[in-house]
């Protein structure tokens, strides 16, 4: 055999060989021996955030939108919680219902009071009068909260000390009185006396507890008449609806004798106030001031 054939045999053996596994792979019998192909698991891709800086910007800015929205809605809140506060303070800052006292007849007295003191009968007084209630009225008017000032002039000491006379006292105490006027405002001047009437016509009872009846009066002979009537008759009225009769109601006067103006024509909201008689008892009066204190604040007060 020569070199060329020898080198042809051998190349064409390990060509054989070589080939030998692929054609072993194709024959039936040895695909039942393969490894078998393994399905491909069904897998969740997940992608790669390129845009992870954008994601993180929006989730920061709905999450600032989020946090400023809060933010509006507290001080929404609060601003509605402060103007609340504010209309509340507002109200308990208003101005109060005023109300001025005075005592033209500063000495006329009650009787019982009078003995019970001095042990004397008397209808004027110097120590023991009408003019000693302006301490318990102010307190039973402010328990209703009306702010109560007082003239605090004694007429009648006054009217001796210079010589004159009980007629005398409305002009008297007019200029006093008119200074005051112009001075301050007020909702409402009461000048208060004691009437002359006897016990049966100035007392009533109701449930089982007395009181003293009053009566306003209004002077007809100047231009607040009407005013000055039309708050004489809504406290009238007022007072009758928390004790019945106890208003003996609105009287006019007017022509020979009488004073026909009592200084009402000093301002439009003044009354005189005609408060028990000369035989009632410091418990009756007491009990009568009450019922126009709450008269006053129903009738006058509201929205103050």
């Amino acid at each position: 055999m020569t070199l060329l054939k020898k080198l042809q045999w051998s190349f064409g053996l390990l060509l054989f060989f070589f080939v030998l596994p692929v054609i072993a792979g194709q024959l039936p019998f040895n695909k039942q021996a393969s490894t078998p192909i393994k399905e491909p698991e069904d897998k969740q891709v997940v992608f790669a955030a390129t845009n992870l800086p954008e994601q993180s910007a929006l989730e920061q800015t709905k999450e600032e939108t989020k946090n400023q929205a809060k933010e509006e809605t507290k001080d929404q809140t609060k601003d509605q919680t402060k103007d609340q506060a504010q209309d509340k303070t507002q109200d308990q800052t208003q101005d109060p219902f005023k109300v001025l006292l005075l005592f033209t007849h500063s000495q006329e007295s009650y009787q019982p009071m009078v003995k019970a003191v001095s042990g004397k009968a008397a209808y004027y007084d110097e120590k023991t009068n009408i003019y000693n209630l302006k301490d318990t009225i102010s307190k039973h008017f402010s328990m209703n909260g009306i702010q109560t000032d007082v003239l605090d002039v004694d007429v009648m000491k006054e009217l001796k000390l210079k010589g004159k006379s009980f007629p005398d006292s409305y002009n008297f105490v007019r200029p006093y009185l008119a200074k005051r006027l112009q001075e301050q405002s007020y909702d409402l001047v009461i000048d208060f006396h004691r009437d002359s009437a006897k016990k049966n016509a100035t007392t009533i009872t109701h449930n089982n507890e007395s009181y003293a009846r009053i009566a306003i009066v209004i002077g007809a002979e100047h231009k607040n008449y009407r005013w000055n009537t039309a708050y004489a008759e809504s406290l009238s009225a007022t007072m009758n609806e928390i004790v019945p009769k106890i208003s003996r109601g609105v009287i006019s006067k007017s022509g020979d004798n009488v004073d026909g103006r009592y200084n009402q024509d000093l301002t439009k909201e003044m009354i005189l106030i005609e408060i028990g008689g000369i035989d009632n008892t410091e418990e009756e009066l007491n009990r009568t001031i009450a019922v126009i204190g709450k008269a006053i604040s129903k009738s006058f007060n509201t929205g103050k």
